[in-house]
């Protein structure tokens, strides 16, 4: 943490929530069931109190999350008096367009869970947690434990959605004895829970289903290193936009043998973006290589190369730490 920016613990963190009368809460680019459910965990909370919170994405949220943010008013400017903060967002261009928006206002607070990030306001941050709903269920705990506070049916289905996406449904590495304990007591808030789980996980276009068959088809192994290369003329050739790949990850960790799943998807722009998933080794410290970042088994990054020439250099990262 630099000198500018603050950590801070779990009881700084729920004192500064309790001063925000006006909050904006903003999720990361290209967004995750974690961040659209623990922001929407916290505007839940927030109207508990009596305030009226809003929510900032750099663009309106895809179909599959968008449910979780229901009833829930989405600003495109930061309006007077309201105090931006951001939830599982580790540095600031992980807010995309919303960082140049938020120029003359700074942010007040971040609640995150990455171990690798780039601090950009005062921070309460827990890499031991398996998601930034997890973090929040323990900041808003602590604030029922010290304010006569109780959570809503509303916060519990928000924060068990965020939890759930992050673990992968409860089947990935970072789910841990205690995910599952705080699970558990969320669910007593009786809310459908697997209609949410279903939605995160199930429910997918026809043109999702069509992006996950292209992603099978380019499928390569290097060693234990499972890759796909997805430019946008294979895209266009399939009448796919970006965000149809949000699965595609997926579909390359699940080839037997798989140690490390990498994908790179080319935008509209040009740009490459890597998904990379490992059962073992730091592909953390491999994304970091190139300016990206996240969790030992779950990073990311962004190259300017041609697709095929950024995956290259991606691979020879991984046999420089023998991964392949």
């Amino acid at each position: 943490m630099t000198d500018r920016h603050a950590c801070l613990t779990i009881e700084e963190a729920a004192r500064r929530l309790l001063s925000i009368e006006r909050p904006l809460l903003l999720t990361h680019k290209n967004p995750d069931g974690d961040t659209v459910g623990s922001a929407a965990a916290l505007c839940a909370f927030f109207r508990q109190l009596g305030r009226r919170p809003l929510y900032m994405s750099e663009h309106p949220l895809p179909a599959r999350l968008a449910f979780l943010m229901e009833g829930e008013e989405r600003a495109t400017s930061v309006p007077d008096g309201y105090t931006p903060m951001a939830v599982d967002v580790a540095s600031l261009a992980q807010l995309g367009a919303l960082a140049d928006i938020l120029t003359d206002t700074p942010v007040a607070l971040t609640i995150d869970h990455h171990a690798i990030a780039t601090p950009f306001a005062d921070t309460l941050c827990l890499p031991e947690a398996c998601s930034a709903g997890e973090v929040i269920y323990r900041v808003l705990s602590h604030l029922c434990e010290t304010h006569g506070l109780c959570l809503s049916v509303p916060v519990a289905r928000a924060l068990y959605a965020a939890i759930s996406s992050d673990t992968g449904g409860f089947r990935y590495s970072n789910t841990t004895a205690d995910t599952h304990r705080i699970a558990a007591h969320l669910l007593t808030f009786a809310f459908d829970h697997a209609t949410i789980d279903r939605r995160l996980f199930e429910s997918k276009s026809e043109a999702q289903l069509r992006a996950e068959g292209l992603t099978a088809s380019c499928l390569r192994r290097e060693g234990s290193v499972t890759y796909a290369v997805i430019d946008r003329e294979a895209r266009a050739a399939h009448d796919l936009a970006y965000d149809d790949l949000d699965t595609a990850i997926d579909i390359v960790r699940s080839l037997t043998g798989t140690t490390v799943a990498v994908v790179a998807k080319q935008t509209d722009a040009g740009d490459v973006k890597f998904s990379l998933r490992s059962t073992g080794p730091d592909v953390a410290a491999v994304a970091a290589a190139f300016g990206g970042g996240g969790h030992v088994r779950a990073a990311g990054c962004t190259l300017t190369d041609e697709p095929s020439v950024a995956m290259r250099r991606v691979l020879d990262a991984l046999h420089a730490r023998g991964v392949v």
